[in-house]
């Protein structure tokens, strides 16, 4: 919400859209996070404040790790020989407009195992994945979706496509679509 008002703000102060057009975007803005958060509070059990990791499972973990960290600049830390952490932002930095001091990095953990397997020491079996998730989205705070497209061919990337007026879409060595986004798209903008 603080993104999108600063966007609209920015968007008024350059004379984009008009002082009725940023209180009437604002005002849905406040009004949907209003109207979405108390039909939330009254049937969740818990209220979702941020993702705490995404875990990965592809074929060569390795591999996977080494392309996110060379396009999200992104650091690997306790590899274990099957999985490997990829916190966004370093150990002690607060996220993304986060003000609190607790709040560790959100990460991509990469990994390779069996999916036919067992769940964790449980010895339950692993259930055959019937869901999918399309793609993931991360958002780059300084985004320049013409020099971020540039940058990305060069490094050889694949797939490198636009993704609306705030954000590109490419693949990742396995094929997974990936989109990165500027602070400007959300949920309540364009999404992705």
């Amino acid at each position: 919400m603080e993104a999108f008002a600063a966007v609209k703000l920015q968007e008024f102060e350059q004379g984009k859209i008009s002082r009725r057009g940023l209180i009437e975007a604002l005002t849905l803005a406040a009004t949907t996070v209003a109207a979405t958060g108390a039909q939330a509070a009254e049937r969740a059990p818990a209220k979702v404040v941020a993702v705490n990791h995404i875990s990965y499972t592809n074929p060569d973990y390795h591999k996977a790790a080494d392309w996110y960290s060379k396009v999200f600049n992104l650091g690997q830390v306790n590899d274990d020989g099957h999985n490997v952490n990829l916190p966004f932002g370093a150990q002690g930095t607060q996220p993304f407009g986060i003000t609190a001091k607790d709040v560790g990095p959100t990460f991509l953990i990469c990994r390779t195992r069996d999916l036919n397997g067992t769940i964790g020491t449980t010895g339950v079996q692993r259930p055959k994945a019937t869901n999918v998730i399309d793609h993931m989205a991360y958002t780059v705070a300084d985004f320049d979706r013409e020099r971020v497209k540039a940058d990305l061919m060069a490094m050889g990337v694949e797939k490198v496509r636009d993704g609306g007026m705030f954000s590109l879409h490419m693949v990742d060595p396995f094929g997974y679509d990936v989109q990165i986004s500027g602070v400007a798209n959300n949920a309540i903008s364009d999404g992705g």
